[in-house]
């Protein structure tokens, strides 16, 4: 054969992608290649995590499966019943011993041949999916995620329960690789000025054991900390690049995605809708009347897919318009004085003279830097009490390091301090979103709800946080100080997952 004759004749040319295709190339292809192997390694760490921890020891987890069991068998979300697990799924949790083993430390998974045997026996006979779709407080939420988590459900269909959750949970994995991602563009716009702490924020945000316990689980929460790092990034980038008609839609998009993920996601929502208005205005340096053609454009992005699924909750799912009492407190009764007093409680400690509502302290110490820097399984193990005391220390040096950048380049972050506002917004409006939440099952006498992992919605400000740290080192230690800081984000990250595997295995 001649070798003209493996040559493609002259004038052809490869066909051309459709429009939304080909700029959805475009985009990848501007997408630095450090973001994706922060991603990639966000992802492979999430799925270590997905295959140390045992199966149904993530907080909700065999609420968020049987929701999704519900889903693939009826075609709709499930609608607020008596709780009642599947065969296949109480069978598991039954083998598994979880009820015994969650929220008691000294009790391991099964380890001995009888209760191996007996789970290998059930996984194979019960097989049975017809539950009740989860228990009441998860059943409200939006079916987006939940809709995601039905393809690895479908491909696992000849498989059995277990099978199905660890593909789930690897599907989580991968949106925890799309957060990370995110962050990494959000310091990218954010912070534009040094390259190298774009990795190091996003790094120590794919290290972070809380948040890799989470990615490794079946939860909606993943989802929600993908839309609101793509909020976050799209926001910054608005700010940086100006608001055009594509951007605003694509934070109304986000905003329609996250109404349709978990309710948590109300509290973005104010600081979303503001930046919007906020980049409007920047953009124009005006409030005149066509300052706010982008956002209400926006705006009518996000309320169609509200509208569709409110619509179809009230006339074919037979499903509340939203959510179950959780975030309306009518029916405790409470006071504008108690609700404030017990807000303040739930993240700072009790001043003099102010009466301590609750029989513990929701200090920022106790619940919240520990919570951070660690509590695994069910939230019931964590680190020996003198490893919180140490992490104190890296803690303060790299806030004192993001503090000494922001005073040191203060005249910038003064012209930035409309999006400074933004950002302050949507921190302010998880905060007081969970705290309201928590008073609410205070006020009904049902306990609380104080995690950790609820204000992972802001984990692109820890990552910048992280960022500013490895700028404040200065220009000829910027690398060291990063190095370090990953460095570790690694090591707090492998004694997590020793300390969960010994949780279960030991």
């Amino acid at each position: 054969m001649s070798a003209g004759a493996t040559e493609a004749p002259r004038g052809r040319t490869r066909p051309a992608l459709p429009r939304p295709l080909a700029s959805l190339a475009r985009a990848g292809s501007r997408v630095p290649r450090a973001a994706l192997v922060c991603a990639l390694a966000a992802t492979l760490n999430a799925a270590a995590w997905s295959l140390i921890t045992v199966p149904f020891e993530i907080p909700d987890e065999y609420s968020h499966y049987s929701y999704v069991e519900y889903l693939v068998a009826h075609g709709r979300p499930p609608a607020p019943s008596p709780i009642r697990w599947s065969p296949s799924l109480e069978a598991v949790i039954r083998d598994l011993d979880t009820e015994r083993v969650v929220g008691e430390p000294r009790n391991g998974t099964i380890w001995n041949r009888v209760e191996r045997r007996r789970l290998v026996r059930d996984l194979a006979r019960v097989r049975g999916r017809d539950g009740s779709g989860g228990s009441l407080s998860d059943i409200p939420e939006p079916p987006l995620y939940y809709a995601l988590e039905t393809v690895p459900f479908a491909v696992a269909n000849g498989g059995d329960v277990l099978d199905r959750l660890e593909l789930m949970r690897l599907l989580s994995a991968v949106i925890a690789g799309g957060t990370v991602l995110g962050v990494f563009l959000f310091l990218r716009e954010a912070l534009p000025a040094h390259p190298w702490a774009w990795s190091v924020g996003a790094l120590g945000v794919a290290f972070l054991p809380l948040f890799a316990l989470m990615g490794g689980g079946l939860n909606p929460d993943n989802l929600l900390f993908a839309i609101s790092a793509a909020i976050f990034f799209m926001l910054a980038r608005s700010f940086r690049r100006g608001l055009t008609t594509r951007r605003a839609v694509a934070v109304g998009a986000l905003l329609g995605l996250g109404f349709m993920t978990k309710m948590n996601f109300v509290g973005l929502a104010p600081g979303a809708i503001l930046g919007l208005f906020v980049a409007a205005a920047w953009e124009q340096r005006s409030l005149r009347l066509r300052t706010f053609r982008l956002p209400l454009l926006g705006l009518a992005v996000a309320a169609a897919p509200i509208l569709i699924v409110t619509a179809l909750n009230v006339f074919a799912w037979e499903r509340p318009v939203f959510g179950t009492g959780l975030y309306s407190a009518s029916a405790g009764h409470p006071t504008v004085s108690q609700a404030l007093i017990y807000i303040w409680e739930f993240y700072l400690p009790t001043l003099p003279g102010m009466r301590q509502l609750t029989a513990w302290s929701f200090s920022t110490w106790s619940m919240w830097f520990k919570g951070f820097v660690g509590g695994f399984g069910w939230f019931d193990t964590s680190f020996a009490p003198w490893v919180y005391d140490v992490a104190l220390i890296p803690a303060l040096i790299v806030l004192t390091l993001a503090l000494a950048t922001l005073w040191r380049h203060r005249a910038t972050v003064r012209g930035r301090l409309a999006e400074l506002a933004v950002y302050a917004t949507l921190a302010a409006g998880i905060a007081l979103l969970v705290a309201t939440a928590s008073y609410n099952l205070y006020a009904r006498r049902l306990g609380g709800a104080a995690e950790a992992r609820y204000l992972l919605p802001l984990i692109p400000l820890y990552g910048g946080m992280l960022a500013l740290a490895t700028r404040g080192a200065g220009q000829r230690r910027m690398r060291l100080v990063g190095t370090a800081i990953v460095m570790l984000a690694i090591a707090h990250n492998a004694f997590g997952l020793l300390l969960e595997a010994s949780r279960y295995y030991a």
